[in-house]
């Protein structure tokens, strides 16, 4: 990608939905990388790397080596694209999609794991508790200390950045609601109800997950 070239961002049709919540911030962020600004690359891999390899980690199995290949093959695509991104998304969805299709052709390429294959089919319902969630009030459902390790972090994977980042920092840092706020550039009362949120999706996720498994939470 030439480092010179201007954004070329596609046009906002009138009937297209609103950007999310610091998606302006996202494409600030990408215009720096294409504009060959070092700190907006070192910020753009550090921001997203984590988020990248729990994602891919469940999806393609535990070899350390693999996964990172694909992740550094996300981060390459996501670079030589990232002229079209035009801020509609959070990037962390937007190189999401990125890594779901390349898992698709690793998937072809090798045998998935049994949890990479239960995370694939059950991608559909997932994005339908998403986006029931972000439209109805649900009651709320709190981490379960009964399930493995492996499907809550399976779960956790499947979620919104925004979602994961809060429920991490509130059950597994102990940090307050005030502190995750600042984190995530939200007001208290705006990382409650994202809490809220976070948590019934979680809820929803892990208990899908847990019955397509066979068991129950």
């Amino acid at each position: 990608m030439d480092a010179s070239s201007p954004l070329r961002a596609l046009p906002r049709d009138a009937d297209s939905p609103a950007p999310e919540p610091g998606a302006d911030a996202d494409l600030a962020l990408a215009r720096a990388v294409i504009g060959g600004d070092l700190r907006a690359s070192e910020r753009f891999f550090r921001d997203h790397v984590d988020d990248l390899y729990a994602f891919v980690h469940y999806r393609a199995g535990t070899d350390p080596h693999g996964v990172e290949d694909l992740v550094q093959d996300v981060f390459l695509t996501a670079l030589d694209r990232l002229e079209v991104y035009d801020g509609r998304v959070r990037l962390a969805g937007w190189l999401r999609g990125i890594a779901k299709n390349k898992l698709h052709a690793f998937r072809r390429r090798r045998r998935p794991s049994n949890l990479g294959d239960l995370l694939e089919d059950a991608d559909g319902e997932i994005d339908a508790i998403l986006a029931r969630v972000q439209k109805e009030p649900l009651p709320e459902h709190v981490l379960s200390a009964k399930e493995t390790r492996e499907l809550v972090g399976a779960a956790l994977s499947s979620l919104p950045t925004d979602y994961s980042t809060a429920l991490s920092a509130k059950y597994l840092e102990d940090r307050s609601v005030a502190e995750i706020g600042e984190r995530l550039g939200r007001t208290t009362k705006a990382t409650e109800s994202l809490l809220t949120r976070a948590r019934t999706a979680f809820g929803e996720v892990l208990e899908l997950l847990a019955k397509r498994r066979g068991g129950r939470p």
